[in-house]
């Protein structure tokens, strides 16, 4: 997994790679070029707002889970 800075969004997204993508205000969890964190929120803004995405599917925001329920939530996923 690499780490990326401001101008290589559309690197990530195009060649579908495996990163974190850090700017002024936020930090993003890539996988295969979705978003996609299955140990805690995928989408870190610097307001502490958090967005919960696996395989690129939003499934909520700060409030909807904390690191253990969204644990538990994606270990229900993979038996689905």
């Amino acid at each position: 997994m690499k780490f990326y800075k401001s101008n290589f969004y559309y690197k990530i997204i195009d060649n579908k790679l495996n990163a974190v993508y850090s700017d002024f205000y936020k930090v993003v969890f890539y996988k295969n070029g979705l978003r996609h964190n299955s140990k805690n929120a995928a989408f870190i803004k610097y307001n502490n707002c958090k967005g919960f995405y696996l395989n690129g599917n939003f499934y909520g925001y700060k409030d909807d889970f904390t690191k253990h329920s969204w644990r538990k939530f994606v270990k229900l996923q993979a038996f689905l």
